[in-house]
């Protein structure tokens, strides 16, 4: 096996051969660069998949309850029973109801969220997103009028901030179909106070929701003592499916609907996946041209060396031998490029990127570049770039290996 290295490495110099030589650099920056694609697509990918991880459990509950119904009234038992659950931490009855929002900057559309402010906070991470007031700012009245708290490109859009005046319209004043008439269909609008704005990082919250005590809420949308669902907190958010299961177990299958946060958005997450492989796949191709690449140099090489290749076959060197010889010189030249390649990644994802890039929201629904530094992204990314170039240089070295010892001495002797 030395003899093979040595003189692997000795052609890798190619002192005699300066096209060679380029050739192999070409090469060897080429996998580099394929390793710096991969990683920055493991890394970026990720990124957003944590990033609306985390915006979404921030504003939304590990595990939502609901009645199979139009009416839940019976809310306030079935959050006793869910409490008693192990490893739940809280519940808080909550509403969802459309509305449309008016005020000196224009008139939109908005989602209305009742809650109740101090159950909310156990379940909850909207006072950590709070810009401006608190969310207990939602209790009682001040003025006269109900509060809400609106997200921040919301407040923009309408031109308002914490402590101004605006209306809130409602298309109808029951989600029961059995009670919708001409009286009750008539639009109702009510002014509301704005007590506070938050900004969660996503688009889809800071541009179209709104908070409203839960009280408020119900008499606004005339929803009487009915909530829409429980959402609850539990102790392993990634845990979020078992602790569910142990929800329907306790509340029984066949009275009400139980989902864990994965559920409620799996058509975000799923379309974040086939996104990820698609991406993964596409990058995967500039490692495939640099393994082209090094398989080129490698025919060439044997093409050079074919009077080396007979002399070692002539002084005994085995068809194994010359095998492992060019084999080791692909592997060479891919282990330099994975390794520049994932140099290359750290200072260019980890020290310059990181600083973060700014993005479109309503585009990308988040205002950051998100890149994640994890080492399994690297691992990985070495692991595919090595597998790759591997399979590249076993055509050209088994050419070599098959090669007759006299066809070289032949040549040598022209």
């Amino acid at each position: 096996m030395w003899y093979e290295a040595l003189i692997a490495l000795r052609h890798l110099r190619a002192e005699k051969s300066r096209s060679l030589s380029i050739v192999t650099w070409l090469s060897t920056l080429g996998v580099a660069l394929g390793v710096l694609a991969l990683v920055g697509g493991f890394s970026v990918t990720r990124g957003f998949e944590r990033a609306f991880q985390e915006k979404i459990l921030g504003l939304t509950a590990h595990v939502l309850v609901r009645d199979f119904g139009i009416r839940f009234e019976a809310h306030r038992e079935v959050a006793t029973r869910i409490e008693g659950v192990e490893g739940v931490l809280g519940t808080s009855p909550m509403t969802f109801s459309e509305a449309m929002i008016s005020a000196k900057g224009g008139t939109t559309g908005v989602i209305i969220k009742g809650i109740l402010p101090q159950r909310a906070r156990r379940v909850l991470e909207v006072p950590e997103y709070m810009i401006e007031g608190d969310l207990l700012d939602l209790e009682g009245r001040r003025e006269g009028l109900p509060g809400l708290i609106v997200g921040a490109e919301l407040a923009e859009k309408i031109n308002v901030k914490r402590g101004d005046i605006l209306n809130l319209i409602s298309p109808l004043k029951s989600p029961d179909p059995d009670e919708w008439n001409a009286g009750s269909a008539t639009p109702s609008a009510q002014p509301f106070q704005v007590r506070g704005v938050f900004r969660a990082g996503f688009h889809e919250y800071d541009a179209r929701l709104a908070y409203m005590a839960l009280p408020e809420a119900q008499a606004f949308f005339g929803l009487g003592d009915n909530v829409l669902g429980i959402e609850v907190a539990v102790a392993d958010p990634l845990r979020a499916e078992a602790a569910a299961e142990a929800i329907r177990e306790a509340l029984g299958m066949a009275d009400f609907q139980v989902k864990a946060w994965q559920k409620q958005n799996k058509n975000l997450f799923a379309s974040l996946m086939y996104q990820r492989v698609a991406i993964l796949i596409v990058l995967s191709v500039m490692v495939l041209l640099a393994a082209c690449n090094v398989a080129a140099m490698l025919i060439m090489l044997v093409l050079e060396r074919r009077k080396e290749i007979s002399i070692l076959k002539a002084m005994g060197a085995k068809s194994g031998g010359i095998l492992r010889l060019f084999i080791l010189e692909g592997m060479s030249i891919g282990a330099m490029g994975t390794a520049l390649g994932l140099v290359l990644a750290y200072g260019l994802f980890v020290g310059l990127l990181s600083s973060g890039i700014a993005l479109d929201p309503s585009v990308y629904g988040i205002a950051r570049l998100p890149i994640i530094f994890s080492p399994l992204d690297y691992l990985s990314a070495a692991i595919g770039a090595t597998l790759i170039t591997f399979g590249a240089t076993i055509l050209p070295a088994l050419r070599a290996a098959r090669q007759p010892p006299v066809e070289g001495i032949r040549e040598a002797l022209r």
